[in-house]
């Protein structure tokens, strides 16, 4: 009997549905205090537990009116999709998924059109959760979607925007199924390596791929989270990341639960707004990615100017208890500027992904740069599946051996891995990442011995490989240099169609308030980080892009594809604003429509007019 035919026979009690009740019902003690605050309201352990329950009984009530129509086999869980931003009615419906072993799908709600109605199609959903942020999607899609039609769509506040759509009121739902009687044999005995909460992580091509939370996921990944930051009854959270998103559950929600702890929920994410939040409601811990840890180091040195100004301000405030945050994606230079700024103990920059088959984390002690201290079963692999060596670095830190330590992160796999088995509904998928007996994270690093300890360095995915010259390397080489110049405040990079052979560097940047692009200034500030700074003379980029905003996803993600298909062919895409450099230039020029046709040129002399214009 392997490990996991053992777990499901004799600890089949792991399980999101134990945890559930442990936590909210049968510690008593807990029922009075705080679990979550949504915009002002604070709600206990015991309100949270009674509304889960009366989402649990009404999921069970229409899986029971299925049932009986013969919708579903006697042993088909219930499958039903959440569409909304966040509020309360999310955290009830997910914790009465768990209570009620149903399956709920998580959808993205920067999901559009077609993408949306097949997503609910693939998931086989009965029903589907939504409110007035996502209403006109919706409204526009319903129609194309196979498994459900206008009555199955369940809408939560007030009724006045959804008159006339044929949707129902959730909450009229909910009151009318406590009405009925649901005998226990409707309930489907758990599977604890069974979906919950079916997540969803975008793909390279194709519909994005659900991630199966299953119970037992559920169940541990808050304690190896846990396990790292050590949180007690007495911390609160801070939840601006969208609960459709692994972060918001695995790192922001589960270590709550499992020591009785707190978190503000936030409708969605505001940097302006944290400072005041963190202050107001005494937040001592936050889960994160990346870019909105940036937005709010950039709200804050807005408001008062410098670095010296916010620590002499906030780092000592008596009102300030925020002490650590665990994310992902932050740069080395951004959590410097915040543990500063705030006072804080430490920032727990991790590797890990919706699949969490990888996750580790910096720990106080752990070299800053890198993600965390890492077992044998995590190793590098190069294209031929061969392990890379590890890296070596000079006086400066900077990797001398690239090419033969930077690949792809894996890890050895086996029939008992107890993570993540496959993406829902999608085999080709499942079998891209687990092959010969590895799992592909589709990410690039490398290994550094330090002090006799194996530590992983996050270099990119890869996906974002640039081939210039005969060379790759990852853009997160081109984007680390180009978010340091002076006038930029983010940016992205990525390869770009080039007239002879591989790709030229391209990147679109987003420039600070009050900045302006000078090409002069720009292509100088490179030059001079090729001879002092440790950057790559095949780095600086050849084309740049400034827009004067960039559109995120709800994850607050600069989506890249887009970028990089539009490139710079202002013939195909009118109004960009490019600048490039050909050799021999001395700064950067404006791309105008007589230069662009000569490259053009250049390319139909080449016969790679194709690339140019597909992108």
């Amino acid at each position: 009997m392997n490990l996991k035919s053992m777990i499901r026979n004799y600890l089949g009690f792991i399980n999101f549905r134990t945890m559930i009740n442990v936590a909210f019902r049968w510690l008593w003690p807990r029922r009075n205090r705080v679990f979550f605050i949504f915009e002002g309201r604070e709600y206990t352990y015991g309100e949270v537990y009674q509304q889960s329950q009366r989402y649990a009984h009404f999921f069970l009530s229409v899986r029971k009116k299925l049932v009986d129509g013969g919708k579903l086999k006697k042993d088909q869980r219930l499958s039903f999709g959440v569409y909304m931003d966040n509020n309360p009615e999310f955290l009830f419906a997910s914790f009465g998924a768990g209570l009620s072993n149903s399956v709920l799908f998580a959808i993205n709600s920067g999901f559009r059109g077609e993408t949306l109605a097949k997503v609910m199609d693939q998931a086989q959903i009965s029903f589907l959760m939504i409110n007035e942020s996502t209403l006109k999607e919706v409204q526009d899609v319903i129609k194309d979607v196979q498994v459900i039609g206008p009555e199955d769509v369940y809408f939560v506040g007030d009724k006045k925007p959804f008159q006339s759509t044929g949707f129902k009121s959730l909450e009229d739902a909910v009151v009318e199924a406590a009405r009925v009687e649901v005998p226990a044999s409707y309930q489907v005995k758990i599977d604890n390596f069974s979906p919950v909460i079916v997540i969803y992580t975008s793909g390279t091509s194709g519909l994005p791929k659900g991630v199966p939370c299953t119970h037992i996921k559920l169940f541990g990944a808050g304690f190896v989270v846990q396990s790292a930051v050590h949180l007690n009854k007495n911390d609160r959270g801070y939840i601006s990341m969208p609960l459709f998103h692994s972060n918001a559950w695995y790192i922001g929600i589960l270590p709550q639960i499992i020591v009785g702890g707190s978190f503000v929920l936030k409708r969605r994410f505001s940097a302006s707004a944290f400072e005041e939040d963190m202050l107001k409601y005494g937040v001592t811990f936050l889960n994160y990615v990346g870019q909105p840890l940036h937005y709010i180091i950039d709200a804050l040195e807005r408001k008062y100017g410098n670095g010296e100004a916010i620590e002499t301000a906030l780092a000592r405030h008596p009102q300030n208890r925020f002490r650590k945050a665990y994310g992902n994606g932050a740069t080395v230079n951004d959590r410097i500027k915040l543990k500063r700024y705030l006072g804080m103990e430490h920032i727990y920059e991790i590797y890990g992904s919706t699949e969490a088959v990888i996750t580790t984390a910096n720990l106080p002690g752990d070299p800053v740069d890198s993600v965390g201290k890492v077992d044998s079963s995590i190793r590098i692999l190069n294209e031929e599946d061969k392990e890379c060596e590890p890296g070596i670095v000079d006086a400066s830190g900077a990797l001398t051996n690239y090419d033969k330590a930077v690949g792809e992160i894996c890890r050895k796999v086996g029939e008992n891995n107890l993570r993540f088995e496959g993406y829902f509904g999608n085999a080709g998928a499942s079998n891209q990442k687990f092959r010969n007996g590895w799992y592909h994270s589709g990410d690039l690093g490398h290994i550094r011995i330090v002090s006799g300890k194996r530590y992983m360095f996050f270099n990119g995915r890869t996906d974002d490989w640039i081939r210039k010259d005969g060379e790759n390397f990852s853009a997160e080489n081109v984007l680390e240099f180009t978010q340091k110049v002076p006038c930029v405040d983010c940016a992205i990079a990525y390869g770009a169609p080039c007239e002879v052979a591989d790709e030229k560097v391209m990147v679109t940047v987003q420039l600070k308030e009050g900045e302006t692009f000078n090409p002069h200034d720009v292509y100088a500030w490179f030059v001079q980080q090729q001879k002092e700074g440790g950057m790559d003379p095949k780095w600086m980029p050849d084309y740049i892009r400034v827009v004067d905003k960039f559109t995120v996803t709800d994850t607050q993600k600069i989506i890249v594809r887009p970028f990089k298909r539009e490139h710079f062919n202002i013939e195909n895409t009118p109004g960009m604003r490019i600048y490039f450099r050909q050799r021999g230039d001395n700064a950067y020029r404006l791309l105008s429509a007589d230069e662009f046709n000569k490259i053009k040129n250049n390319f139909i002399v080449n016969g790679r007019e194709t690339l140019l214009c597909s992108g």
